[in-house]
């Protein structure tokens, strides 16, 4: 079943619906994939981390959405990676200010894509007779404010493929996966015992070179808003507003939603796991 699942997932990303709709391009390139338990211990501490009244487990999910309470022990989540392709990012390695055309539209129709993979999932499970749900396309799916991490959702995409072996977070919070760092990630969590994918890791930022002396994502970062200690989410966002929408209204004419992620190109972490990392 999980080579069934992973080739659903890549023969989807090949089809027309992989698009940049406004660029003729497609939006990512080749996934990867990765799975993890219900029960697995990490889904209890982020809901207690972060916070137990807001942040849902595998099984609230689907419990919400059926109706009818699950066993943990069931219950799978499978996460995916999808990587910007090699031209999106070759041309944000050139830009200072703020991401090219091309990483707005994969942020916004590839997004979409993204979305409608996760529902196309749901159905082929259903099909199979087995309750599925993503909750990044449920109307459950919200976000709130947090004192200790300013802004939070009560289901992360970054955290889940971290849970599902595909990944270690980065100085700047960006998951650095086994496709780097310059990527999007989706998941879907089903009631069917899937076998896991092995954590090559043991500490969050075990892929990061921070701790080795590397400051690219400090340097890449337009907002200042990485230092040595850390991301600050409010800096990133108030950049967000005040001159990622201005610039890309002025220098592509485009005033939908906008964003910018240039800390994720340019940097030994922007496509693969930083070399000699797995060695240690």
């Amino acid at each position: 079943m999980e080579e069934k699942i992973k080739a659903f997932i890549i023969n989807y990303m090949k089809s027309d619906k992989n698009t940049m709709k406004l660029i003729d391009k497609p939006a990512f390139s080749e996934p990867a994939v990765g799975f993890s338990h219900g029960d697995d211990e990490l889904y209890s501490f982020y809901k207690q981390h972060i916070d137990p009244d807001f942040y849902k487990l595998p099984s609230e999910w689907l419990e919400e959405a059926y109706g009818h309470p699950f066993s943990d022990k069931n219950i799978s989540v499978i996460s995916w990676v999808l990587p910007h392709t090699d031209d999106t990012k070759k041309l944000c390695r050139e830009q200072t200010d703020c991401p090219v055309m091309e990483w707005q539209m994969a942020r916004v129709y590839g997004e979409e894509c993204n979305k409608n993979l996760a529902k196309a999932l749901e159905g082929y499970f259903n099909e199979l007779g087995y309750e599925a749900v993503a909750p990044m396309c449920s109307d459950k799916f919200s976000w709130g404010d947090s004192e200790q991490f300013y802004l939070v959702s009560n289901w992360s995409e970054r955290h889940t493929a971290y849970i599902s072996g595909l990944g270690t977070f980065g100085l700047c919070d960006g998951l650095i996966s086994v496709k780097g760092k310059a990527v999007r990630y989706g998941s879907i969590i089903v009631n069917y015992r899937l076998e896991k994918t092995k954590r090559n890791y043991s500490r969050y930022n075990e892929y990061c070179m921070s701790k080795d002396g590397c400051t690219a994502c400090i340097r890449r970062c337009p907002a200042d808003a990485i230092t040595s200690a850390g991301h600050d989410k409010k800096k990133c966002v108030q950049y967000h507003k005040e001159v990622i929408a201005k610039v890309c209204h002025d220098r592509y004419g485009y005033d939908g939603y906008s964003v910018c992620g240039l800390c994720q190109t340019g940097v030994p972490c922007e496509s693969n796991i930083p070399e000699g990392i797995g060695q240690r």
